[in-house]
């Protein structure tokens, strides 16, 4: 059949697609100082007023506040042992590290020591403010029960913990950088109360010190002399048992365990070498019973040591010597042949009746072998129960021997250290010493008004600051056509503004109703900077990119085909995007033949081409997603499809699939004279779009220009929604 277009036959893809891995441009991140600027600019109210109010609140705050006294004391874990005594002491000195630092640090500020604290400075005087409201008869008792925690009533262990609470919230205890030397730091209204509160906590804790020590020490002592004594009584018990244990032993069994030994060794000799006897006799008796089975009694006399026998053997010889020289003359039946024959048989009764006899013999020999072993072997088995007769016995002594040497040593050990136990419990010194009194503070500590609001200034400033770069820099998308611009060096041909009627039926129909709206401007605008720029006339394929799904490709691409068509040029739009192919759903078309048909060569290119008398350009599309088809498409059969469609077309616009989800976007880039990538204003990740980029880079593929597209004109600025930017 006739057709305006030539035959394009498909052919399959020349070589595999690349894998798209672009990485995001460093321009995404870069900062515009110019720009963050004029944001804080535009926001100097809001900081300005963040900075005066949080400044001037501090201020107030603060100056309203009880002036606070500090007063610090100060004592040092000494690492240095004073060795008056030799041996190891009862409570050993501090290992001093980090640990043990910080261990001390919590006993400074522990319960037990600060009742301590309590009954020295005084119940009423750390309660002078009345917050837990101490009476004269329970400080009293407060101070009396002390000593004995336990015995304290209840109702005063509770105004006890509420003391003891009161020195805890103004005390700060902390080692001192790298060193062995703890601060304490007591804090009060009252200056010379937070210098006694110092002070008393070191000394109580110097004194603790010593006192656990030498309480310990008794205590060890006191131990020490008991168990002594116990041990020296069993220490003689044991070495009574031992002697009564040797003398039994030497009576009851008669003899050492190696005498006994050296008699098992000499019949174990005696035993092996009667089995040995035994055995060459069986042996012999075997092999003769073999010879004289076979009938090879001629080896007889190499088997046994018997005259007889052997004067048998030569006899023997010399017959069958005189046989085989009258064999040379003579047959079997000749008298002296018979005769030497009779003398051979008479030879072979005898021979083996004798080794019948000798075999008699060595079993008889074997059997007084056997008897043999079992009686060494009964005399080994007595031996061996005396050894563990007088073994066990020697066991016993050997166990008494050690308990008895043990409860020794044990007592000896006691004993020593008894010794120098008692010389330690007078000679006991603390871990720590005081190195710095506390002095009454002559100015407070806090509050500081003035500093307060001058940190509160910087924190409202530093908080307006945030605000403003939080709001400026979460934004990862693109809002300005400066932004895009900056970020992907790309011309920005123009921003399309959102569209809110409904479907793309809808929408093509409201460009033809008024070519004249707001919407319909820009898209002429960005088909004029597109089509017509520098100078560029003829036919023109165009591909709509974008790097993700639901950017406006479809909908922009339709736009610029209405545009174009009611500027009187002749326009077919090709639906690329096979494998997410809507617009035959959109349209309700009715297509016999489509885009798919054509690529499988089903149909030629004339027939793939729908054409709708409403939108007044043609369509070359698929009835449905055809991902299977999209995978059959390469670069060269393209070009000469492209090719062919402005032979005829003035204009090809070409809405190709996003470049991050499938590669067919940049198979399709490769065949068209201008490139036009859609950005979603306020939707498009930067990432997003610098990758996609870097992708059409990779591929040696230069982008015409951008565009950005569905501007909110409500919440854009309002430049994003008056002007373009292109170039």
């Amino acid at each position: 059949m006739n057709s305006r277009f030539n035959p394009v036959e498909f052919a399959p893809m020349s070589r595999a697609r690349r894998a798209l891995s672009g990485s995001a441009g460093d321009d995404a991140d870069a900062v515009d100082l110019r720009a963050l600027a004029r944001a804080v600019w535009r926001g100097r109210w809001l900081v300005g007023g963040a900075m005066a109010g949080l400044g001037l609140a501090a201020y107030l705050v603060v100056a309203q506040v009880r002036p606070t006294y500090e007063a610090t004391a100060k004592v040092m874990l000494d690492p240095r042992n004073a060795q008056i005594v030799t041996g190891e002491e009862v409570v050993q000195d501090l290992e001093l590290s980090e640990q043990v630092v910080n261990g001390e640090a919590a006993v400074l500020s522990s319960n037990v020591l600060i009742e301590r604290v309590v009954a020295e400075i005084g119940p009423l005087r750390l309660d002078a403010d009345g917050e837990i409201g101490v009476t004269g008869e329970e400080a009293a008792r407060l101070v009396a029960s002390v000593a004995d925690p336990d015995a304290r009533a209840a109702a005063d262990d509770r105004i006890m913990q509420g003391l003891v609470w009161l020195i805890r919230r103004d005390l700060t205890v902390f080692p001192q950088g790298d060193s062995y030397v703890i601060a304490i730091r007591a804090e009060n209204h009252d200056p010379e109360l937070a210098a006694d509160i110092a002070n008393a906590i070191a000394r109580a804790y110097i004194s603790a010190q010593i006192e656990d020590r030498r309480d310990t020490t008794t205590g060890a002592t006191a131990w020490l002399e008991a168990r002594v004594a116990e041990l020296r009584a069993d220490l003689d018990a044991a070495e009574a048992a031992v002697t009564d244990a040797r003398a039994q032993g030497l009576s009851a069994e008669g003899g050492t365990v190696e005498t006994v030994r050296q008699q098992l060794a000499d019949l174990n000799g005696q035993l092996v070498a009667a089995r040995a006897d035994r055995a060459a006799t069986e042996a012999q008796i075997g092999q003769l019973e073999a010879v004289l089975a076979s009938g090879g009694l001629s080896d007889v006399a190499d088997l046994v040591s018997s005259p007889l026998v052997e004067q048998m053997a030569l006899e023997r010889l010399e017959l069958t010597r005189q046989d085989g020289q009258w064999a040379e003359r003579y047959d079997e039946s000749h008298p002296e042949r018979q005769r030497i024959a009779r003398e051979l048989a008479r030879l072979e009764t005898e021979l083996a009746g004798e080794v019948e006899r000798i075999i008699a013999q060595s079993r008889s020999a074997a059997e007084v072998a056997r008897a043999r072993e079992d009686s060494l072997r009964a005399g080994i088995a007595d031996l061996e129960s005396r050894i563990v007769s007088i073994t066990s016995g020697e066991q016993g002594l050997r166990q008494l021997e050690r308990e008895a040497q043990a409860k020794r040593q044990t007592y000896e050990a006691l004993l020593s250290r008894l010794t120098e136990t008692r010389t330690q419990e007078l000679l006991q010194q603390p871990d720590a010493r005081l190195i710095e009194r506390a002095s009454v503070p002559g100015v407070p500590a806090a509050p500081r008004p003035k500093l307060m609001g001058a940190l509160g200034a910087m924190a409202g400033l530093a908080l307006g600051l945030g605000l403003i770069f939080v709001r400026e820099m979460t934004a990862q998308t693109f809002r300005t056509p400066r932004d895009l611009e900056a970020a992907t060096g790309l011309p920005v041909l123009g921003s399309v503004p959102l569209q809110t009627v409904g479907g793309l039926m809808a929408a093509t129909a409201a460009l033809r109703d008024d070519p004249y709206s707001i919407y319909a401007e820009r898209i002429r605008h960005l088909r004029t900077a597109l089509l017509m720029r520098e100078g560029q006339e003829g036919a023109r394929a165009v591909a709509v990119l974008s790097a993700a799904p639901d950017e406006g490709k479809t909908r922009t691409t339709l736009a610029l085909a209405q545009m174009s068509a009611l500027a009187g040029l002749s326009v077919i739009v090709v639906d690329a995007d096979l494998r997410r192919s809507t617009m035959q759903a959109a349209f309700g078309w009715d297509m016999e033949e489509d885009f798919a048909d054509f690529i499988r060569g089903g149909c030629p290119l004339d027939r793939a081409i729908y054409t709708d008398p409403e939108f007044g350009f043609d369509f070359l599309a698929a009835r449905g997603p055809q991902p299977d088809v999209a995978d059959r498409l390469s670069a060269d059969w393209l070009a000469r499809v492209v090719a062919e469609l402005k032979r005829v077309y003035d204009v090809v616009l070409i809405d190709a699939p996003a470049l991050l989800a499938v590669s067919d976007g940049l198979v399709l880039a490769q065949v068209v004279d201008a490139r036009l990538f859609l950005v979603r204003w306020d939707g498009t990740p930067r990432k997003a779009v610098t990758e996609a980029l870097a992708a059409m880079d990779e591929m040696g593929l230069d982008v015409t220009g951008a565009a950005l597209t569905m501007i909110d004109p409500a919440r854009a600025p309002e430049p994003e929604t008056q002007g373009y930017t292109y170039a």
